[in-house]
């Protein structure tokens, strides 16, 4: 019978913590824990895995990518007369001033701070706005490049604004925008094509890891929710049951 009871029990709490939860109703903490209405995640359509507040970051992220892709691909068919899909061939050919991977970072890690790695990713994408300086340089005709540079610099914006102390991330000043631009090769066309072509590349890698590491922190906080909420149903359950019990 007591079995029985307690079978009973836990079925009517947990029916109410379901319906709590589906009409968006805060559920009852337990000593310890915070309110439903703190553990909420919400998950971006079509993105999963990424926080909301993300949203608009994401959208401009998606875009970018798809400008650069775009601008890559026609650069490289025009200049070097070749197939898109020979493209791993042209890898080796790197400017030494364009940011580390991100994936090479632990940005990617759910449980990396935030902040820091909001940094990386603001000072990386001010490194490209002015990598892009050079690409100008050689297609100051191109009909794709502005919208290129000006959602790059809408990104460093969105990112800013993200961040707890954006003054830590200053402006590059104009001795490093000059160093920065000092490392692309501006020799022979050849070599002045294939930076270009290594500047491009390299941005879509960034931002693709930019847009995983998003991710990777949405499923974090998702993790992190779920079992917060899981605990919290447990220790409601547990004090209706001592209290039943008394």
């Amino acid at each position: 019978f007591l079995l029985s009871h307690y079978g009973a029990l836990y079925l009517s709490l947990l029916s109410v913590l379901v319906v709590m939860v589906v009409n968006g109703s805060p559920v009852p903490s337990a000593p310890g824990w915070t309110s439903g209405e703190e553990l909420a995640v919400e998950s971006f359509s079509g993105e999963p895995g990424a926080p909301p507040i993300w949203e608009n970051v994401i959208k401009v992220i998606k875009l970018l990518v798809q400008e650069v892709i775009n601008f890559r691909d026609q650069q490289f068919v025009e200049e070097f007369q070749k197939p898109v899909e020979e493209m791993s061939s042209f890898i080796q050919y790197q400017v030494p001033s364009i940011p580390t991977h991100l994936s090479k970072t632990p940005c990617s890690a759910s449980n990396y701070n935030k902040e820091a790695c909001l940094q990386k990713i603001s000072h990386g994408l001010q490194v490209y706005h002015v990598l892009l300086q050079h690409v100008k340089a050689e297609y100051p005709q191109s009909t794709l490049l502005p919208s290129v540079m000006h959602q790059t610099t809408v990104l460093i914006g969105l990112f800013k604004d993200k961040m707890k102390a954006a003054e830590v991330v200053e402006d590059l000043s104009a001795s490093e925008r000059e160093r920065v631009l000092g490392e692309v090769s501006t020799g022979i066309e050849w070599e002045r094509k294939t930076s270009v072509h290594a500047i491009l590349r390299e941005l879509r890698h960034f931002l693709v890891d930019t847009k995983t590491a998003l991710r990777a922190w949405g499923r974090g906080a998702k993790a992190a929710s779920n079992h917060d909420i899981t605990m919290v149903g447990r220790g409601v359950l547990d004090q209706a049951w001592s209290k039943n019990l008394h």
